[in-house]
């Protein structure tokens, strides 16, 4: 059992577990998988999760090159989401906010590891009012290697100053859990659109159901 006295810091993914924003992504790819007659559109984008553009071009040419042009495709996923969000808002993650406030009174280094492209972090991030709770941000368009690999985790511990061992990653994909794992992290468990398989949940130091739940635990007993 961990309090936050015991640990260095702690890493937050950014979709999907502080912005509601998978969902809209997801809706978006089912979107154009109807309008071109795409076959496994909502498997296909789900395995995209916690990845770079990088690999999500690869994964998507793999499954529909041969149909279209992937290029195109994402480019119009990519207009899709940024309409819905233009019209609804990107939703915070519920108990996000409450975390992170919670967090930084207490002294606790706090960082972001997401495979989203670090400008467009920094722009989510500060049209929701969250920017100033992060020391770090590490994007996808800073590494090589993407989630799985560890790569993005072991960067963002060295900007933040933290041991990996030390330190709790919070993720909520397949991806994500693998990578913090391979950093040598605590991977702290939140799932979303994905259910934990028995390899996440054995990789897990954590499962909480939401964020609000492990604040609740940090409060009382440390997790």
């Amino acid at each position: 059992m961990y309090t936050i006295s015991d640990i260095d810091g702690i890493i937050f993914d950014m979709d999907g577990v502080i912005f509601d924003s998978e969902l809209i992504a997801l809706e978006s790819w089912v979107k154009l998988g109807e309008k071109y007659g795409l076959t496994n559109v909502e498997q296909n984008a789900k395995k995209c999760i916690g990845r770079s553009t990088k690999d999500t071009m690869r994964i998507l040419d793999e499954a529909y090159g041969d149909k279209v042009s992937i290029t195109e495709l994402y480019g119009e996923c990519k207009a899709i989401v940024k309409k819905i969000i233009a019209e609804r808002g990107l939703p915070v993650k519920s108990g996000a906010t409450e975390l992170l406030k919670w967090l930084g009174d207490n002294n606790v280094k706090i960082g972001l590891a997401s495979s989203t492209a670090h400008d467009t972090v920094v722009r989510q991030l500060t049209a929701a009012g969250l920017i100033g709770h992060f020391q770090i941000i590490v994007g996808g368009d800073m590494i090589e290697h993407s989630k799985p690999c560890p790569d993005i985790y072991l960067l963002a511990c060295e900007r933040l100053g933290v041991r990996p061992e030390k330190t709790f990653a919070v993720e909520d994909s397949y991806n994500g859990i693998l990578a913090a794992h391979a950093a040598g992290m605590m991977p702290i468990l939140v799932p979303d659109l994905i259910e934990p398989n028995e390899e996440m949940l054995d990789k897990s130091y954590r499962k909480f159901d939401s964020l609000g739940v492990m604040l609740e635990e940090l409060r009382s007993t440390g997790v």
